[in-house]
């Protein structure tokens, strides 16, 4: 995932659907950065955690002091947790109106996210949809 390294993110994830008994679950599946393997522990359902938040609204997430802005305790995002992010972007990745995933890129340390930065993440996102559904076919 050179996007990582185009942005200047420390880290890159797309999580995706698992089809799970109840319920949807949400896994990191794509990631690039990654300190550790953590993060394919991590189950979220939809809307627990950044991913889920954003599978259930459908719209971005981001949050330049994740500390401070956060609307929730930082235990509820296991990723920022895991992979020690201060700041973050992140996405929908949408096909047909639905919510096939989301990418989320992030900084290590409190970063003020540029405009140009959040507009090449979200055109990121839009091309991995195409990539996400070749995978599931």
């Amino acid at each position: 995932m050179d996007i990582r390294l185009q942005l200047g993110l420390d880290f890159v994830g797309i999580a995706t659907a698992v089809a799970g008994e109840a319920q949807k679950e949400i896994r990191w599946k794509y990631v690039a950065g990654n300190r550790n393997n953590r993060y394919q522990k991590i189950v979220l359902q939809v809307g627990k955690g950044i991913a889920g938040i954003v599978w259930r609204t459908a719209r971005p997430i981001i949050a330049e002091d994740l500390k401070n802005d956060r609307l929730a305790p930082l235990q509820e995002y296991p990723i920022a947790l895991t992979e020690n992010l201060a700041s973050i972007i992140a996405v929908p990745i949408m096909s047909d109106g639905s919510v096939i995933g989301v990418m989320l890129g992030g900084y290590r340390k409190v970063t003020q996210i540029k405009e140009t930065t959040i507009d090449a993440f979200r055109i990121t996102a839009d091309k991995m949809q195409q990539s996400l559904q070749n995978i599931k076919e």
